[in-house]
This record gives structure tokens, C-alpha cells and sequence, in this order.
């Protein structure tokens, strides 16, 4: 089974010759910068469950009302992000369906899976909206009692340890073969770059520096 690389615009794009998954590596910063908007990940996530057809099949072209319901919002406040997910190529008319004097539009992800090459809390820290660390929950939902101070330094260690994470997963992408259904796209493409990373000798010694501000009790 082959794999072939072809050259889509300002994206990679990996796909299997045989009908298998295909992951789209984005490189474009005004593309990524569009998923920094946590309402167009939830819409893009939601894509991805899709819905559930009556005998049990997944049906992944949906309508605006539909991704809606799922997300528990009004469907106006879907409409101008879906635009902008439709403008920068991560969503794409489906198809449409002429109902008396109207049309019902369904939508479809242009990919199971959208990696990029910046992470989204890389991007977050550099646009200087991250509201709330790693370390924050952390601290508080394990009652480590750290200092202003040591919560500073923890955390410049996780986001060190999550930028070259992100590396990996961008790696185990850029790697990707074969037929993995969609579901299970991202769990591979993040078992595989912790794989990776427990490999990466800079990662080993984060986790040991860690080790002085998360003194957490598992049992």
C-alpha cells in the first residue's frame, strides 16, 4: 500500500491511495489562528462525532440547526463561524437539498483530522489570551499548595513539554499510513507522538524537573 504527498495550497496533505484516512497538516498561520476560537473547535469536533442515523450509522454532512442542537447554542451564532471554517478550508458544502421553496445546505470537515503546525495553546500564549494555565487546575484540584512563583516556573516547563509534544504529533502526522477509522484518528496520532516523546531526552528531563512541583498522590 503506497502513500502519496501532494501540495494542497498553504497545507500538506497525507492521504492513503486505498480509500484510507486522510490527515491534513496545516502550515498557513491565518488558517491555524482560526482555530484559536474554541467555538470553531467544538464545531469541527462535533463534525467529527457526527450524528447517529436510525439503524445505527454515523452520518457526518450536517446542517447548521443540527451542529446547533449538539452544541447547545442558536443556530445564528454557528452561522459566522462555519463561514470562516468554510473560507479557510476546513469545512465545505456537502451538498444541498431542495425542500418546496427552500434549500436545506449540509456541510462536511474536508478531513477527519486537521494537525497544525502551531499548537493551539502555543498560539493562545503568543496572542496573550490564555486566561488559565495547566498549572492553575493542577495546583488547585490537587491541593499542591505551590507559590505564585513555583506555579510560574511549573508552568514554563509544561509549555516547553507541550510545544515539543506537539512536535511529535506533528511528526507521527507527517508519518501517518494506512485505514484508521476517523474516530480513532486523534488517539493514534497522540499515543504515537507519547511514544515520541518518551523518547526525547529534553522531555525526560522536564518530567524530572516536574517532579519538584507536582509531588501528586495517586492512591
Amino acid at each position: 500500500m503506497s502513500t502519496k504527498r501532494t501540495k494542497l495550497g498553504d497545507e500538506d496533505m497525507l492521504s492513503d491511495e486505498c480509500d484510507g484516512s486522510i490527515v491534513k497538516i496545516v502550515t498557513d498561520p491565518e488558517k491555524i489562528k482560526i482555530l484559536v476560537d474554541p467555538m470553531r473547535r467544538r464545531i469541527l469536533g462535533t463534525m467529527r462525532e457526527g450524528l447517529e442515523n436510525e439503524d445505527g450509522t454515523i452520518r457526518k454532512e450536517m446542517t447548521v440547526p443540527e451542529i446547533a442542537r449538539k452544541l447547545g447554542v442558536s443556530a445564528p451564532k454557528c452561522y459566522h463561524h462555519l463561514d470562516l471554517l468554510v473560507e479557510h478550508g476546513f469545512v465545505r458544502v456537502a451538498k444541498e437539498e431542495k425542500k418546496k421553496r427552500t434549500s436545506i445546505t449540509y456541510y462536511e470537515r474536508t478531513s477527519p483530522a486537521f494537525v497544525l503546525a502551531s499548537s493551539i495553546d502555543t498560539l493562545e500564549r503568543q496572542e496573550g489570551i490564555r486566561e488559565s494555565p495547566l498549572i492553575m487546575f493542577i495546583n488547585d484540584g490537587f491541593m499542591l499548595g505551590l507559590s505564585d512563583k513555583d506555579q510560574e516556573e511549573a508552568q514554563k516547563l509544561i509549555d516547553e513539554f507541550t510545544e515539543i509534544n506537539h512536535k511529535h504529533i506533528v511528526k507521527a502526522a507527517l508519518q501517518f499510513k494506512g485505514k484508521i477509522p476517523d474516530e480513532r484518528l486523534r488517539e493514534v496520532l497522540r499515543f504515537v507522538s507519547n511514544q515520541y516523546a518518551s523518547q526525547d531526552k529534553r522531555c525526560i528531563e522536564i518530567r524530572k524537573e516536574l517532579n519538584k512541583y507536582l509531588n501528586i498522590d495517586l492512591e
